[in-house]
């Protein structure tokens, strides 16, 4: 049954996202106390910059690679091995190109050669979205799974032995990169299996993929320009310090907003079929995803507001404390990001990508005044802000241009239990604030199930089924 696999390979990512999440954090918290606020500054800085490349290469092909081969009778052989080779020759220039450009700008010479350690693992990630598209397709996503924890897991033991051996900063700069290198070589292992790819120098091929691709291109600079500039902004205008608090606060929200790009991207593929097949359909599976996010997001932004102090320390350790109110902030972010990926991946599927890429080149405006007056004024507060206000605007328009192409507008009738259910979860997390960390929160976790399955909120057996029973 498809509602078997949609529900499969939604708790099989959810929970390797949960074990790769938990990788990460251990990693950060191993990398901060041993760097320390201007180490984990400059190794922030790093990552930020290179993350504005990483979205000059993907070219808008993610997506446009999983519409096509969603359709019916698509080539996907040929689809794929061009986008593959696409991305993987565009990148090779790019990265190659920042690790050049990165001389320009007046960084710390630890950022400069960092930054040029690290591009070799950005661009070897940058291929993989394109190969993610096809386990998306055939709801095989156990394989990336399996792929990102073998990254995650190379990434924190090469950590570990680097702290341990006090190798320094490049060494710690020099395990994304491997990192990048073991997730990506078992994905290309595994997309085998299905598609057998072949390398491809086709340029009137790419010039027509580039023209359906290009919309979603541009936009994904101006998501780049509010996601990731306020950091860069900050390390222009701030100390590495104030880098390294907010990029902590930054990485924890970095952590949570793949769980939405997981479950949205298993409902991509029926969207693209549905947004014009069937209205009704494509409705309904929006609907339920939708209900789906709101449940996991809002007690998501409730724990985070009653234990952020605790989790900061757990994760990073007493110097960055005032991270805590800054995750306050984000936490907001991150669960209207929930939201907004969905409704930015029906926006695709109903074919308004330029509409998609108007809302984000507002967003960019906006986060870019935002921050420049902000900034220099209130620091990571300022950029904590900023990321706040634009997701909300970047959300509402989406709304909108759903509403105007689909005469539909998503029903957050569930927000109400949600958010009760919420408060006295958070309510039981203050009141056993003494309990070890690991042991309140599954506490909490069923605490707040309890209380929804008790206000006759959909259960979660309902959330999963995502579409009809299909033949």
């Amino acid at each position: 049954m498809l509602t078997q696999k949609i529900a499969y390979n939604t708790i099989v990512s959810l929970a390797s996202r949960v074990v790769g999440t938990i990788i990460a954090l251990v990693n950060i918290g191993l990398i901060t106390r041993y760097l320390g606020q201007n180490g984990f500054g400059d190794y922030s800085t790093i990552l930020a910059f290179l993350y504005v490349f990483s979205v000059l290469a993907d070219l808008g092909l993610y997506s446009i690679t999983l519409r096509e081969i969603s359709k019916a009778g698509a080539p996907e052989k040929e689809i794929v091995s061009h986008a593959f080779s696409l991305r993987l020759w565009a990148g090779l220039f790019i990265f190659g190109l920042a690790a050049l450009a990165v001389w320009l700008f007046p960084y710390s010479f630890e950022v400069k050669v960092g930054t040029g350690l690290a591009a070799l693992g950005f661009w070897l990630l940058s291929i993989n979205n394109v190969l993610i598209a096809v386990f998306q397709k055939y709801l095989r996503m156990e394989k990336v799974a399996l792929a990102e924890l073998a990254g995650r897991a190379v990434q924190l033991g090469l950590s570990a032995y680097f702290v341990w051996k006090n190798f320094g900063f490049f060494n710690i700069v020099l395990a994304t990169s491997i990192s990048g290198l073991a997730n990506f070589l078992l994905l290309f292992l595994f997309v085998r299996t299905y598609i057998p790819l072949t390398l491809t120098w086709n340029f009137s091929y790419w010039r027509q993929m580039l023209k359906k691709s290009y919309p979603l291109a541009i936009s994904a600079v101006f998501v780049m320009i509010y996601f990731k500039l306020d950091t860069v902004m900050l390390s222009l205008m701030k100390s590495s310090g104030d880098v390294g608090i907010y990029g902590v606060a930054y990485k924890i929200l970095e952590s949570l907003i793949f769980f939405p790009a997981v479950f949205v991207g298993l409902l991509m593929p029926l969207l693209s079929k549905y947004a014009f097949a069937s209205i009704a359909e494509f409705k309904k599976i929006a609907q339920r995803g939708l209900d789906f996010l709101i449940i996991f997001s809002v007690p998501l932004v409730a724990g985070g507001l009653v234990l952020s102090r605790r989790i900061i320390n757990l994760i990073a350790g007493p110097e960055f404390a005032p991270a805590a109110g800054i995750l306050n902030i984000l936490i907001f972010a991150t669960a209207i990001i929930f939201f907004g990926t969905l409704f930015s991946s029906m926006i695709i599927a109903l074919e308004k990508q330029k509409a998609l890429a108007k809302i984000y080149s507002i967003g960019a405006i906006v986060n870019f005044g935002v921050n420049l007056v902000l900034i220099p004024r209130f620091s990571y507060w300022g950029a904590a802000f900023s990321t706040l206000l634009t997701e909300f605007l970047v959300t509402a328009f989406m709304l909108f241009v759903i509403k105007k192409a689909a005469s539909f507008f998503p029903s957050f009738r569930l927000a109400a239990k949600t958010i009760f259910s919420a408060c006295l979860m958070a309510g039981v997390i203050f009141a056993a604030s003494g309990l070890n960390l690991f042991l309140l929160l599954p506490i909490a976790f069923l605490v707040y199930f309890a209380a929804l399955f008790a206000l006759k909120g959909i259960s979660i057996q309902e959330a999963l089924v995502l579409v009809r029973r299909q033949d």
